[in-house]
C-alpha cells in the first residue's frame, strides 16, 4: 500500500469517524428513562484518582474532600454531553465554593481534542483526561454521560448515568442526600425537588 493510500485510509476523516465509531461502541450514550434519575450508587467504594488536567497540571480528585463532588465522566462526541457540561457550571454557580465542586472527566480521548471541544465551550473549569479509561473502568461506567456524586468524604452516594438536568434540581436537597445513610438498592431515592 503505497504512503497516500495509507494517508487516506488511515487518517483524515476516515480514521475519526473509526474512533468516534469504536468509541460508540464502547460508551454508549445512557437513554433509559429509568436512568434519568438520581439513584443510590451501588458499586462499593470508588477508587480516588490523580489525573493530569487539560492545561498539564495533575489534579487529586482527594484535594475535593470536605465538598460535596460530581463526578463527571464525559466525551466529547457524545452530544447529552455538550448539553450537561454548561448546566454543571450554571449548578456551580448557584453554589458557595465550599458546598461543592464539579470534577469533569474526558474519557478514552487525547488531551488535544478535549483542549479544541473545550475551547468551543462556554465552560472554564479543569477537565481531568481519562485517556486510558482506567478511571472509568475502576468505577464501573458504562454508559456517558455519566455522573457520581460524592459526600464531602469523597464517598460515592449517588449516580445519574444519563445526561441530567443540573438546572432544575434544589442545591440544598442534593446536599441533604449525600448526607443520608446509604440506601444500598432498598429503592430508589426520591429524586431532589426542582430548584426555585
Amino acid at each position: 500500500m503505497s504512503g497516500a493510500t495509507r494517508n487516506q485510509v488511515f487518517g483524515g476523516p476516515a480514521a475519526a469517524f473509526v474512533v468516534v465509531a469504536v468509541a460508540a461502541l464502547l460508551f454508549p450514550v445512557a437513554a433509559s428513562a429509568a436512568e434519568t434519575e438520581l439513584r443510590p450508587w451501588q458499586n462499593g467504594t470508588a477508587k480516588t484518582f490523580t489525573l493530569p488536567s487539560t492545561s498539564g497540571a495533575e489534579i487529586a480528585l482527594a484535594a475535593q474532600k470536605s465538598r460535596v463532588v460530581l463526578v463527571h465522566f464525559f466525551a466529547t462526541w457524545c452530544e447529552p454531553c455538550r448539553e450537561e457540561l454548561p448546566a454543571l457550571m450554571r449548578l456551580i454557580a448557584r453554589a458557595r465554593a465550599d458546598d461543592l465542586a464539579v470534577v469533569p472527566l474526558a474519557v478514552g480521548e487525547p488531551a488535544v481534542r478535549v483542549q479544541k471541544f473545550m475551547s468551543m465551550t462556554n465552560v472554564n473549569f479543569p477537565v481531568l483526561l481519562d485517556e486510558d479509561r482506567a478511571v472509568s473502568k475502576a468505577w464501573k461506567i458504562h454508559a456517558l454521560p455519566s455522573t457520581v456524586v460524592l459526600d464531602n468524604h469523597l464517598t460515592p452516594r449517588l449516580i445519574v448515568q444519563s445526561d441530567f438536568d443540573w438546572d432544575r434540581i434544589d442545591l440544598a436537597t442534593l446536599i441533604a442526600m449525600t448526607q443520608e445513610k446509604p440506601n444500598h438498592g432498598k429503592g430508589r431515592q426520591k429524586a431532589p425537588p426542582p430548584a426555585h
